[in-house]
């Protein structure tokens, strides 16, 4: 049976793959966002899939309006992606508490009145981030999972570990489960914000034949959006039983390795590629054995075939003269 899922941030990167997931598959999805941007949409669903979406213009820190609208649809699942990413919230902390901490209340008191009132509980899968962790030197483990010690060196990771505190929080008090997950350096078409955009814009770049630099170095774990996708539609179809987050992997590669991968498949790219910096201040080794235990069969797509799809994407834009770095 179609389930009906409600996407906050429904028109982002995470939020367009979603969709085109669940319109595979099927189901209805339902996005709220602050604006109908449709340029990451236009990248990867057909007009006929665009025609099928529902659109609401609510900002998610609108604390009445959003409950007003999952009052009207009623979804089966909410997946909560709406939040500013790691540059905004370092300059304005302000609107980044607003954004990313109060719309995450505003999602679990929605669920809340829908169970007041009589109707049942909407799942919630919502997106945390590995940023709850601190850089490589802080961690002695080989492998960092889901109860590694919380570090975040950022407005953003503390803003994140607030809502996974809080998800517990809802849990304990109201007995409302959930499932957050913590993905690190999601790439692929689409990718165009926040401190992890480079790498996909790196290649984007390429295309075009202009120099780009990362601004980061050392090793990140690397995964394409669409595996990340899986992992958040697998969640919202299933039932929880408590307030549960899982650290999401990925190919875990060194910077030098990541464009000679690229170069591999656009020759000619590590010419124009370069990367400065610091590497970023959140641990590589992210492991995610106990979230693919949790959902076992879950899309695994090695790094070569993931670039290679998205160089196929943004090769077919540049010939359409609609691509961005």
């Amino acid at each position: 049976m179609p389930q009906k899922i409600l996407i906050t941030g429904g028109c982002g990167f995470f939020g367009t793959w979603i969709i085109k997931r669940l319109l595979d598959d099927g189901d209805v999805p339902v996005v709220l966002d602050v604006a109908k941007t449709t340029k990451r949409w236009e990248m990867i669903l057909s007009p006929a899939e665009i025609a099928k979406v529902a659109f609401h213009q609510v900002k998610i820190d609108d604390t009445e309006a959003l409950l007003a609208l999952v009052a009207a649809e009623k979804p089966d699942a909410i997946i909560h992606l709406a939040a500013l990413q790691v540059p905004t919230c370092r300059d304005n902390p302000l609107a980044g508490a607003k954004v990313n901490v109060i719309g995450t209340l505003n999602i679990f008191e929605a669920a809340k009145a829908q169970r007041s009132a009589g109707h049942p509980l909407p799942r919630i899968v919502y997106a945390s981030s590995a940023a709850v962790f601190g850089p490589d030197a802080e961690y002695a483990e080989t492998h960092v999972g889901d109860h590694a010690a919380l570090k975040p060196t950022t407005h953003y990771g503390a803003f994140k570990v607030c809502n996974e505190s809080s998800a517990k929080a809802y849990w304990i008090a109201n007995q409302i489960p959930s499932v957050g997950l913590r993905p690190l350096t999601v790439y692929g078409p689409g990718r165009d914000t926040g401190m992890t955009s480079f790498p996909t814009r790196a290649l984007a770049a390429a295309i075009k034949g202009q120099a780009f630099d990362i601004p980061f170095n050392g090793k990140t774990a690397y995964i394409h959006m669409r595996e990340v996708a899986d992992m958040f539609v697998t969640a919202a179809r299933r039932p929880a039983s408590d307030s549960v987050v899982y650290t999401v992997g990925g190919d875990i590669v060194d910077m030098p390795d990541f464009i000679a991968a690229v170069d591999r498949l656009l020759p000619g790219a590590k010419k124009l590629i370069t990367s400065s910096g610091a590497p970023l201040p959140i641990v590589s080794r992210v492991d995610d054995a106990s979230l693919r235990a949790a959902y076992p069969g879950l899309l695994r797509i090695p790094l070569d075939q993931g670039l290679r799809e998205t160089i196929e994407v943004f090769k077919r834009r540049d010939a359409e003269g609609k691509l961005e770095v």
